[in-house]
C-alpha cells in the first residue's frame, strides 16, 4: 500500500493519480488515504474522487440558496418614467455648449477652449470635416500640462517600466489627437438612459451629442441628468411652486 501511495509527504504535498482495478484493492486503497490524511472530513484535508465519479470523499454538498431578488425603492415613483426622456430635451436644460477642438490644435489651445466653456469638461476633437475622432477629459488635460509645470509630481509616480514608458509618451503629448481617447457620444433621439450608461461605464462627467454624420451638435452631463430629475420634482408639486 505504501507503494500506491508513494509515502506520507507524497500525500501531503502533492496530486496523486492511482490506477486500480480490482475493486478490493480500491477500497483498500481509499481506506490506506483515509488514515494517511486523518480522515477527509477535517478541513483543508484534501479530495479523493473515484473515476469515472461514483464516490467522492471530502467534498460537502449543500444545496443552493434561492437569491433574493430585491429592486432598491424608488425616491419617486415617476423617475423611472425619466430614462426615456430624449437626449436632445435634457440639453436643452443648462443649455451648455460643446467645446470643439480640431485634431491638431496644441494642448494650450485645448485648454484655452475648454476655459471658455468651463462647464463643460469633456472636449470633442473633430477631423478637418467636423467629425467626432476623440475625446480630452479635463483632468487628462491638467495632466498633460502640468507634466511640464511639475514633473517631479509625476517622476516619483514611476515604479517600473511600464510607467515609465507612460511617462515618455506624455512628454510627447503636443496636440489634440495626441491627447484624445476613443470617441464616445449619444446621438439625437438616443435616451437619459443610454447616455447615463456610456458615462457610467466609461467614468465621463458628459458626452457629446452627435447627429447621423457623427459631427458635434451638443452636450450633456451628469448635472443637466440631475436637473431633469429635480425639474420634475418641482413641476410636479404644487407646494414647491407656491413657496
Amino acid at each position: 500500500m505504501d507503494q500506491v501511495w508513494g509515502g506520507r509527504s507524497e500525500v501531503q504535498t502533492r496530486t496523486l493519480i492511482a490506477v486500480i482495478e480490482d475493486e478490493n484493492l480500491l477500497n483498500q486503497a481509499i481506506a490506506e488515504a483515509e488514515r494517511v490524511v486523518g480522515g477527509f472530513d477535517r478541513p483543508n484535508s484534501g479530495l479523493l474522487f473515484v473515476l469515472p465519479v461514483a464516490r467522492s470523499i471530502g467534498v460537502f454538498k449543500k444545496p443552493p440558496e434561492e437569491p433574493l431578488e430585491v429592486s432598491p425603492p424608488a425616491l419617486r415613483s415617476d423617475w423611472a418614467i425619466l430614462r426615456d426622456t430624449p437626449v436632445e430635451e435634457v440639453d436643452l436644460l443648462l443649455g451648455l455648449e460643446p467645446t470643439i477642438v480640431n485634431e491638431n490644435m496644441p494642448i494650450d489651445g485645448v485648454a484655452q477652449a475648454m476655459l471658455e466653456h468651463p462647464s463643460v469638461h469633456v472636449a470633442s476633437v473633430v477631423a478637418e470635416d467636423g467629425r467626432l475622432i476623440g475625446l480630452i477629459e479635463l483632468s487628462v488635460l491638467a495632466d498633460d500640462l502640468f507634466l511640464h509645470i511639475l514633473p517631479e509630481e509625476f517622476l516619483k509616480e514611476i515604479t517600473d517600466l511600464e510607467e515609465l514608458m507612460a511617462y515618455a509618451n506624455k512628454i510627447r503629448t503636443l496636440t489634440a489627437k495626441d491627447a484624445m481617447k476613443p470617441p464616445i457620444w449619444v446621438k439625437r433621439g438616443e435616451t437619459v438612459k443610454e447616455a447615463f450608461r456610456r458615462m457610467h461605464a466609461n467614468k465621463l462627467p458628459g458626452l457629446p451629442i452627435v447627429d447621423e454624420c457623427y459631427k458635434v451638435v451638443g452636450y450633456i452631463n451628469l448635472l443637466e441628468l440631475l436637473s431633469l430629475c429635480i425639474q420634475k420634482k418641482d413641476t410636479s408639486n404644487p407646494s414647491t411652486e407656491a413657496s
